[in-house]
């Protein structure tokens, strides 16, 4: 029957060809071993070996094209390897289709104009600043050292040579403008005579003015109510007058 247990001899034997250690030098390519996280370990070990292979190349030394590998590799997709393929060679394909693409001499001469004005931009720049850099500006700062504040001005400069003269120029200006201003004010109008005499209607006036100036908290409570009175005079008789038009014209409820 199917559902059937086998016996123990054949268990033990199946699990002997199954249950295989998965350490040693062909751990990646044993049977328990998952697809896809052995071909997560050798896509690690390829970028380890091209980050190297850059460095060599940074370095001077020249790596062997035979070390890649182009075929596909056991438990890879076809679209894994076209994307490996196409990410590996990448650099590769243009350098060939550059080389292979003629090159007119305006392009030419823009490359040779490109690269003179980024040497000579290197060059001032080195010029202007010595050659130094950014670490040589920094501080090293060591363990238990006090960092002090920066001064604070509370005084202004004292001001010398030419716009010392130009600011006394301008106080001598401004006190004959506010002297000039004090005898127009001090002397009477032309025209009018300063008899010391105000009328009635002067003063009348004047407690108008004063009148208006005051706010409604500094009145009293008779002027308080007084004014409220106006107002509701005031209200009742626009409203009358509207009332009376709109009976004309017809427009009345």
């Amino acid at each position: 029957m199917p559902h059937k247990r086998a016996k123990a001899s054949i268990r033990k034997a199946r699990k002997a060809e199954v249950d295989l250690p998965v350490t040693g030098d062909d751990a990646m390519s044993s049977a328990d071993t998952p697809k896809g996280f052995s071909r997560l370990f050798r896509f690690k070990e390829m970028a380890i070996k091209r980050q190297q292979e850059k460095v060599d190349i940074k370095n001077g030394v020249k790596t062997e094209d035979s070390t890649k590998n182009i075929g596909i590799q056991p438990g890879e997709k076809m679209k894994d390897f076209v994307q490996r393929v196409e990410s590996e060679y990448k650099s590769d394909m243009l350098s060939a289709q550059k080389a292979s693409k003629p090159v007119s001499d305006r392009k030419k001469r823009n490359q040779e104009t490109r690269k003179q004005k980024k040497t000579a931009k290197i060059l001032k720049e080195a010029e202007f600043f010595g050659g130094r850099d950014f670490d040589d500006l920094k501080d090293n700062v060591k363990f238990g050292e006090v960092a002090d504040a920066p001064p604070v001005l509370n005084k202004i400069p004292k001001v010398r040579g030419r716009e010392k003269q130009i600011m006394e120029a301008a106080k001598l200006k401004q006190a004959a403008a506010t002297a000039k201003g004090k005898t127009t004010t001090e002397t009477p109008a032309a025209g009018k005579k300063d008899t010391g005499y105000e009328s009635e209607e002067d003063e009348n006036m004047k407690l108008l003015k004063a009148s208006h100036k005051r706010s409604l908290k500094q009145m009293s409570a008779a002027a308080r109510r007084q004014l409220d009175n106006e107002r509701d005079m005031v209200i009742e008789a626009y409203r009358a007058k509207k009332a009376k038009r709109m009976e004309g014209s017809g427009f009345a409820k």
